[in-house]
């Protein structure tokens, strides 16, 4: 049985994932592609391109990754499977003279 204040965290957790909020994330993001796209980063953020760029792939990954367990997808990810295979090709080469 849930406790009051497990009861409370779902509340939270559930007041912060709503359509309005990934609208607004989408909104966040496409701003940026906007400005990036023409130049104005710096207008936008402080944070360097290096570091805007960081923080998208991690996003990227991460949402790659909750759409492949929301789907029950049991295929590890692209960046896995690229992983997989080049310490595969690693282990296949050998050094002739």
């Amino acid at each position: 049985m849930m406790t009051q204040n497990q009861k409370t965290d779902i509340r939270i957790l559930q007041a912060l994932f709503t359509d309005i909020r990934f609208e607004s994330i989408f909104n966040a993001v496409d701003r940026l592609h906007d400005a990036a796209a023409s130049g104005t980063l710096n207008d936008l953020t402080n944070l360097t391109t290096e570091e805007v760029t960081g923080w998208l792939r991690d996003i990227v990954y991460t949402a790659n990754e909750t759409i492949r367990e929301l789907e029950g997808d049991p295929q590890p990810n692209v960046w896995d499977q690229y992983f997989a295979q080049g310490q595969q090709a690693t282990e296949d080469c050998t050094v002739q003279n």
